[in-house]
């Protein structure tokens, strides 16, 4: 009980706007390694967006979110991080060994970095199919093993397109 609530802790601050937080999960997402939900701002109580993550032994927590308006972003999330709020970071992140997509990431606090994601792209095609991705930033290299991406994205679109359609009080199994 208590990971789901450090995981919707995290996942709530990856959307976190200004000083408005996320509230969730509603619903639930579980894809390979990947859980989550539908999420709302817990000012107004709107629907903000869905998302899923999953830790890593190197005390990374990796999420993926998809907004209302169909944005996705990737978060990266680790306690032992000192990170400076609005910093941005320079990421390359390859796919399978694959050439490198450059993307700049945002820290929102000290801990989290939120990486936005260009809604039509190569790189969403690489990342669904991929097995294995690394992101290297300053002079760091990170790596991941990617579990079900191919059914991720759309686990996360399908809950977008049901919270938006029936209302966030009909969140159910998204998977």
């Amino acid at each position: 009980m208590k990971l789901k609530v450090v995981v919707a802790a995290l996942l709530s601050s990856l959307i976190a706007i200004a000083t408005a937080q996320a509230r969730g999960p509603y619903g639930s997402i579980n894809v390979g390694n990947w859980k989550g939900g539908a999420y709302t701002n817990d000012q107004t109580g709107e629907f903000t967006h869905c998302a899923a993550g999953a830790g890593y032994d190197s005390g990374i927590y990796f999420m993926v979110t998809v907004d209302q308006g169909a944005g996705w972003s990737l978060g990266f999330h680790n306690p032992k991080w000192s990170l400076t709020n609005n910093q941005v970071f320079e990421i390359a992140l390859t796919f399978d060994g694959q050439r490198p997509f450059n993307v700049q990431g945002v820290a929102l606090n000290g801990n989290l970095i939120r990486v936005p994601m260009p809604v039509d792209s190569t790189l969403i095609a690489e990342f669904r199919k991929a097995k294995g991705m690394t992101a290297f930033t300053q002079g760091q290299l990170f790596q991941f093993k990617l579990d079900q991406t191919a059914l991720l994205l759309p686990t996360l679109a399908n809950c977008v397109a049901v919270v938006k359609q029936q209302g966030i009080a009909n969140a159910g199994d998204f998977s």
